[in-house]
Formats: C-alpha cells, structure tokens, sequence
C-alpha cells in the first residue's frame, strides 16, 4: 500500500485552489492526489480553522508618555500621559536620563497603580 503524505504547502495549494471556485478532479490533478484525499484533506483545514479562537485586541504592552522632572531619587522620574492626563512615576537605570517633556515608552509594572519602567 502507498502512503503519501500530504505537505503544508499541498495542503495549502488545496484550500486556495478551493476557494478560487475550482473543482475537485481538477484540484486533484494540479496537486497530484486522489480526489478522496483532496476533499479529506480541504475538509480537514477547514476544521484546523474553526478551531482558532478569535482573539480580542490586545492592548500593546507599552504606553507613550512625557518627562514631567526628576525627583531626587536618580531611579525615579515623574511622567505625564497625554491621552488621559495622569501623572505615574518611572523607574529608570541612573544614567538613563531624559530631558523634561521628551517622550518616552513606558509599560506598567504590574501590582502597582502608578509605577512604570522604560521599554
């Protein structure tokens, strides 16, 4: 008995050949496959892609924000977010300074309200 097995890229070939409106024998014959295997393989991949929850959108990792000033401590600095007018604090390396009113990427540090750190 033959076993062919059946590539991603057929298998892609299948599904876009499909999709183009083409029939079955004539599929069969461009990726060189039973027409039993094609429509297996077609029904197969349709499956795979129901599967696939959608995702929501995902809020990016970062956020964009602007030096408000230093504050004494040279691992802090006051930041300020335009989009929605708060004010939080950043934690930074000491030699990593920013001039006040350049922008930043920032991203929160999780388990505290107004506590950030550069990207």
């Amino acid at each position: 008995m033959k076993v062919n097995k059946v590539m991603p890229g057929h298998r892609n070939q299948i599904v876009l050949l499909r999709q183009a409106g083409e029939t079955w024998p004539k599929i069969a014959k461009a990726v060189g496959f039973s027409r039993s295997t094609v429509q297996k393989v077609y029904k197969e991949e349709q499956a795979k892609q129901e599967e696939i929850p959608v995702v929501e959108e995902v809020k990016p990792a970062w956020e964009q924000a602007r030096v408000l000033s230093m504050v004494p401590n040279p691992r802090l600095m006051r930041i300020y977010f335009e989009d929605r007018e708060e004010i939080g604090i950043c934690v930074k390396r000491p030699q990593d300074n920013h001039p006040p009113k350049s922008q930043i990427l920032v991203k929160k540090v999780e388990g505290e309200e107004k506590l950030y750190r550069l990207v």
